[in-house]
């Protein structure tokens, strides 16, 4: 439910967090599952490693985790836009969650097809979850929380990133990575759990638009056919995926690479 705006200044991150119950489910929401997520990264790309000892193999899993989402990347503004938001967040970790589970069954290197197919649903999955997370943000938080609230929500992917693959170095480590997906797989359970605590009313973006699937598609040719008419948009909304295919997946694949050589990668990956 849209909170009625004020006068008063930008408030702090502590303010924040103590004041607004709902953003505080969302933020606690995103830690957990951002957990998840690098537990899984560091997971999946220690068992491709394991089973294949091909730094292809590898390049191959972070060219699936940086393409996935990209695809589906117009479909997931058409659904922040046509449908609740909040149903939409919980659905997709529900569905990231037995996702996960699908990792435990990857036990050799004939499974690494199995690996990369779940991966590929996973990453569409977050696809969808971050436009709708970042669609509800103004309609949980006041005029005067939205910088804070933005500033904080980035900030937090930042700290997750290194806590979350940090630990889940350690995790996999200790305890090889199928331990690690299910703590991805429960990470997501929370996360929804928390997320179902939001008081929240959906205002439809499109009110009264045609839902059918029909719709969305042509809502995504014509997003495709602007972003191929308009050069300058087309490069910023690209930028980021070219990265990844590119620099930032050879430059993780060799970490992995050099992990290998100076770390041992045993039995379940630890």
């Amino acid at each position: 439910m849209r909170t009625t705006t004020t006068d008063n200044p930008t408030v702090g991150y502590v303010e924040l967090v103590r004041s607004n119950a709902n953003y505080r489910f969302l933020w606690s929401g995103q830690i957990v599952s951002l957990l998840g997520d690098w537990f899984n990264l560091i997971a999946s790309a220690s068992l491709v490693a394991m089973l294949t000892q091909s730094g292809i193999a590898v390049g191959g899993l972070f060219v699936v985790r940086w393409l996935a989402p990209f695809l589906v990347s117009p479909f997931a503004g058409v659904a922040a836009d046509r449908y609740n938001r909040k149903h939409l967040l919980i659905l997709t970790d529900i569905l990231r969650a037995v996702t996960v589970v699908g990792f435990l069954f990857v036990r050799e290197p004939g499974h690494i097809w199995l690996l990369y197919a779940l991966t590929a649903v996973q990453l569409a999955l977050s696809g969808f979850f971050f436009p709708a997370r970042n669609a509800i943000l103004p309609d949980i938080v006041t005029r005067r929380e939205l910088g804070a609230a933005n500033a904080l929500t980035s900030a937090t992917w930042s700290v997750m990133l290194a806590f979350g693959a940090a630990l889940g170095g350690v995790v996999s480590g200790q305890w090889g990575v199928y331990p690690a997906f299910t703590i991805d797989a429960l990470t997501f359970l929370l996360s929804a759990l928390l997320l179902s605590r939001i008081r929240y009313h959906h205002e439809p973006g499109l009110a009264g638009a045609d839902k059918s699937v029909r719709a969305a598609v042509r809502q995504y040719v014509d997003g495709l056919s602007y972003l191929w008419n308009h050069k300058d948009s087309m490069a910023i909304a690209m930028h980021k995926g070219a990265f990844g295919l590119t620099v930032a997946g050879i430059f993780s694949v060799v970490q992995v690479s050099l992990t290998e050589r100076e770390f041992v990668i045993g039995e379940g990956g630890g």
